[in-house]
Formats: structure tokens, C-alpha cells, sequence
């Protein structure tokens, strides 16, 4: 039976088994990476964001409390890591497919905007399916990397990651109103700028 992250953390700061710790780590670094990659469409960044943020785990694991969940917390660290080296990245200036929420609010699927963007669960597509898949992976990235950076990593940990408002609050140092706010303008911005491609084709966002 597998540990919680919690018993796995309170073994390693009792032993000092770095076995503990590296299945900490198996556990959160693709989801880390995943995330990363998104926010900062650079694999390599993304790497580096992985690596120094279980650094910093690793360096603060004793002033971890359980009044969040661990996955919050690192993520949280993980957040900052972004955040450091877009902050980097703009100072010298002077993706991956992105899948939705589909349990939109009624209002929203009650609007008439363009539909939610959804996973891609066709496990086997065909030739053309294939094609459309990696044009719509390349559309999606494209605009999503014209958002706000807020609004893209809010989507991010809500919509793939599928981290709840409150967690997603103590992520990023925000609050619930304001990650939902996020969210929302997010979505509507997302289909704005979808919205001439699928129009164009003539297709939905995704196959089901």
C-alpha cells in the first residue's frame, strides 16, 4: 500500500531516508515539468524549474506545516520558480497541448460562445484525425501563450492539473475570488482568440 505524501514526508524527516524523499519526488516531477512547460513554453526552463524547486523542498521540508496539502506547497515553490524566471525572461527582453475544463458552469455553455476546449481521449486516432490533432495542439499553444501570464497559470493548475480553487488560491498567493476571476476572463480570452481558427474549419475544438 502506497504512503500519503504526508507519511512519506514525516518518514523522511524522522530517518533521513533519502528513499522517502526520492518517491516524493517520483511523484511530483512530471507533473511539475507539465505544468512548467506550459507556463514557460520552454522545455529546458522547465527542467530547470523541476530541478531547483525540489531543491528548495528538500532545503524548507522542515517548515512544512499541514495546514495545506503537500502538493500545494510544492507547487507553490514551484510557482515561485516560474514566476522568478519570467521575471528574468522580461528583464532581458527591456506548448504542449492545453486540455480544458468541460464542466463549465451552465451559464457559460448556455451563452453561445465557443465550446469549452476539451482532452483529447481518442486514444487511437486515425491519419487525418492525427493531423488535425497536432494543427489544433499547435493553435492551442499559440494562443494560450498570449494570455496574461496569471490567467495561463491559473488555467494551467485548474483546467490539467485539476487543483481546487482554495488550493489553487494558496499556489499562487491569491484569493478564491480572484483565481476564479482568473479563470473565467482566462476561458473567455482562450476562445476568443480559438475561435477564428474552429470557425474557419468548420470542426470542434476536439474530438470526445
Amino acid at each position: 500500500m502506497d504512503l500519503s505524501d504526508e507519511a512519506l514526508l514525516e518518514n523522511y524527516r524522522v530517518t533521513k531516508d533519502m528513499i522517502q524523499f526520492k518517491t516524493l519526488v517520483r511523484r511530483y516531477q512530471t507533473r511539475i515539468y507539465s505544468v512548467a512547460v506550459r507556463i514557460l513554453g520552454n522545455s529546458d526552463e522547465a527542467e530547470e524549474v523541476v530541478q531547483d524547486t525540489f531543491v528548495r523542498v528538500h532545503q524548507n521540508i522542515d517548515k512544512f506545516r499541514n495546514e495545506a496539502s503537500f502538493s500545494a506547497w510544492v507547487f507553490r515553490i514551484a510557482h515561485n520558480q516560474c514566476v522568478d524566471l519570467l521575471r528574468t525572461k522580461r528583464r532581458k527582453r527591456g506548448f504542449q497541448l492545453l486540455s480544458f475544463d468541460p464542466q463549465s458552469t451552465a451559464a457559460e455553455e448556455e451563452s453561445g460562445e465557443s465550446p469549452v476546449v476539451s482532452q483529447l481521449a481518442d486514444p487511437t486516432p486515425g491519419p487525418e484525425q492525427k493531423v488535425d490533432m497536432t494543427e489544433q495542439e499547435h493553435i492551442i499553444a499559440s494562443s494560450l501563450s498570449k494570455l496574461p501570464e496569471n490567467q495561463r497559470e491559473v488555467l494551467v493548475l485548474h483546467d490539467i492539473e485539476g487543483f481546487s480553487y482554495q488550493e489553487i488560491s494558496e499556489i499562487v498567493g491569491a484569493s478564491i475570488g480572484t483565481v476564479r476571476s482568473l479563470l473565467h476572463y482566462g476561458r473567455l480570452k482562450l476562445r476568443e482568440l480559438l475561435d477564428p481558427y474552429f470557425t474557419s474549419q468548420n470542426m470542434s475544438p476536439a474530438p470526445r
